[in-house]
C-alpha cells in the first residue's frame, strides 16, 4: 500500500524537520558554504529553495542569491527571503553559464530525473562553478518502489550517484556521510508520532506491512563538485 504524499507535504514531518524540510537543518549549508569559499556578490543558486531558508542564509553572506521552486506556495514564502522563482530543476529559466555556485539539498533525488536535472545544472554553471549537493543514498538493501515519495523515489547508491555527478560534467571534491543527520531525524519523528513503524511509512513512503523485498537501507550525505572547466 502507498502512501501518496511526500514527506515534506505532511504537516507532521514540518512540525519536526522545521522550514528546512531536511535532516539537519542548516548545519551541512554552513559546511558546504566553508568549503566553497565563495566571493562576495557571486550568483548562487538555491534549487528546490522550499520556505527559503537556505536562501536567506546565502543572501546573508553577502552573496547574489536566487530561490527556484516548482511549488508556488514555496517559491512564494521563499520571496520574504530573497527573489525566488518557479520552476523545475529539469529546465531551470536561466542562461548557460551565469551562476558560480548551485545549492540542491535533498531535492536532486525528487525531481524524477537525476541526470536530466545534473545536465541543466552544469548548463547553467560557468566552468569551474560549484555545486553543494545533499541528498539521500541507498547504503544497502532494495530500492524504494514504485509507491516511494518524495526525496526517497530517487534514493540510489553512492556509486550511482557519483557516476551521475561525473557523467553531467562534474569533478567531484569531496564527499562526506552524514547518516547521523537523518538517525537524529528519524529518532525525533519516532518519538512525535509514536512508533518506528509510522516513520518507515512517512520516510519510505510505503507501508511497511505491504512491502515486500529488503527495505532500504538509507545514508544521508554532503558532496561539493566543480564544473569541468574543459
Amino acid at each position: 500500500m502507498a502512501l501518496a504524499a511526500a514527506p515534506y507535504e505532511r504537516e507532521d514531518f514540518r512540525r519536526v524537520a522545521g522550514d528546512a524540510l531536511r535532516p539537519g537543518g542548516l548545519a551541512l549549508t554552513e559546511k558546504a558554504l566553508a568549503a566553497c569559499r565563495f566571493s562576495p556578490a557571486d550568483r548562487v543558486l538555491d534549487l528546490g529553495c522550499g520556505p527559503g531558508l537556505t536562501l536567506g542564509r546565502l543572501a546573508r553572506e553577502g552573496l547574489f542569491a536566487l530561490g527556484l521552486d516548482a511549488s508556488e506556495a514555496f517559491s512564494a514564502q521563499a520571496a520574504a527571503h530573497g527573489p525566488a522563482l518557479r520552476g523545475r530543476a529539469q529546465a531551470l529559466p536561466l542562461r548557460d553559464g551565469c551562476l558560480d555556485g548551485v545549492f540542491c539539498e535533498c531535492v536532486l533525488s525528487a525531481t524524477g530525473d537525476a541526470p536530466a536535472s545534473l545536465s541543466e545544472i552544469a548548463r547553467v554553471l560557468r566552468p569551474g562553478g560549484l555545486l553543494a549537493l545533499s541528498d539521500l543514498y541507498l547504503r544497502a538493501g532494495g530500492p524504494p518502489g514504485d509507491g516511494a515519495a518524495g526525496c526517497i523515489a530517487g534514493a540510489v547508491p553512492r556509486e550511482v550517484l557519483m557516476g551521475q555527478i561525473a557523467h553531467a560534467g562534474f569533478k567531484p571534491l569531496f564527499f562526506e556521510d552524514h547518516t547521523r543527520l537523518l538517525t537524529e531525524l528519524a529518532c525525533r519523528l519516532t518519538f512525535a508520532l509514536g512508533s518506528a513503524k509510522s516513520v518507515v511509512a512517512m520516510i519510505t513512503g510505503r507501508d511497511p506491512a505491504c512491502a515486500g523485498g529488503p527495505r532500504p537501507r538509507l545514508g544521508y550525505c554532503l558532496l561539493v563538485a566543480a564544473k569541468e572547466t574543459s
